[in-house]
C-alpha cells in the first residue's frame, strides 16, 4: 500500500472504514476474504496519525471483531440446530455492512433532495442514523492494550500455530475423521481468570502451552480477545521486544 499518512476521521466509524476497503479492492460483500480485509484493516489503523483514544477505541474493537472471524474461520465450522446448516462466522459481520451501507444510500439521497437541503436538520439526522447501527462500544485503548496493538498479539498468535502444526503428525493427520468439538470458548475463559488469579500475571506465550491442538489453541486465543474486550484482563508488553504479559483488569 502507497498510504503513509491516515486520518481515521475522515471516516465516519470502522464500519465506513471496512466499506472503503471493501469498494476499493472490489470485494463481493457476500464473500469477504476476511484475511486480507483484517490485514489492510489493521494496516490503516497502524499508519493512521490518529491522537484521539476514544475515536480509535471504535477501530481497535472492530480490529477485535475481525481477528476474532478470522480465528474462528480456522475451526471446524459450527451447524445451526435447527436448520442443520453451517455458521458463517462472517454473517454477523455482513448483516452490519449491509445494513450500513442501506443507511448511508438513503442518507445520501436526503442529503441531495432539495426537501432536506437544511444541512443542520439533516446532519443530526444523519448522525442518528449511524448511532443507530453502530456497535456499541465501552472500552476505551488503554484499558483494552496497554503498550501493544492487536497486530503483535496476533503475531504472537500465529507462532504460536505454527510451531504446533511443525509437532503435528502430517500422516496421521492427513486422515479425515468426524470428531466432536472438545473445546469450547467460555470453558478457556475460566481456565484463563484461574491461571491469572493464582499467578497474579501470566506471560501470553504461557497459556498455551498446555494446548494439545491447533484447534485448542484457536480457542484459547479467541478466549483471550473476549477477555480483553471484557475488561476482564490487560495485556502489557513495556518494550516492543519485550515478552507480552496478561495480567487482571478491573
Amino acid at each position: 500500500m502507497s498510504i503513509l499518512q491516515i486520518k481515521l476521521e475522515e471516516f465516519e466509524g470502522p464500519l465506513d472504514l471496512l466499506l472503503k476497503l471493501i469498494d476499493k479492492n472490489k470485494i463481493d460483500i457476500y464473500d469477504i476474504p476476511i484475511s486480507k480485509l483484517t490485514d489492510d484493516y489493521l494496516y490503516y489503523i497502524k499508519h493512521s496519525n490518529t491522537i484521539d483514544m476514544e475515536e480509535m477505541s471504535h477501530f481497535i474493537v472492530m480490529a477485535t471483531t475481525l481477528l476474532e472471524i478470522k480465528s474462528k474461520l480456522l475451526l471446524p465450522k459450527e451447524k445451526d440446530e435447527q436448520t442443520n446448516e453451517e455458521i458463517d462466522p462472517r454473517e454477523e459481520l455482513v448483516k452490519k455492512l449491509i445494513e450500513y451501507k442501506k443507511y448511508k444510500m438513503i442518507a445520501e439521497k436526503l442529503y441531495n433532495t432539495e426537501v432536506f437541503a437544511d444541512k443542520v436538520i439533516f446532519k443530526n439526522a444523519d448522525k442518528n442514523v449511524i448511532d443507530n447501527i453502530k456497535i456499541k462500544i465501552e472500552p476505551t485503548v488503554d484499558e483494552m492494550l496497554e503498550g501493544i496493538t492487536l497486530k503483535d498479539l496476533y503475531n504472537v498468535f500465529e507462532e504460536v500455530l505454527k510451531r504446533k502444526e511443525l509437532k503435528t503428525d502430517k500422516i496421521r493427520s492427513s486422515f479425515k475423521s468426524v470428531t466432536k468439538a472438545l473445546y469450547n470458548i467460555n470453558d478457556k475463559i475460566n481456565y484463563i481468570k484461574d491461571l491469572i488469579i493464582l499467578n497474579s500475571k501470566i506471560s501470553f506465550n504461557k497459556i498455551f502451552e498446555e494446548s494439545s491442538s491447533k484447534e485448542e489453541v484457536v480457542v484459547t486465543f479467541l478466549a483471550v480477545l473476549e477477555l480483553i474486550k471484557t475488561k476482564d484482563i490487560k495485556v502489557i508488553q513495556q518494550d516492543i521486544f519485550d515478552e507480552i504479559i496478561i495480567t487482571q483488569g478491573e
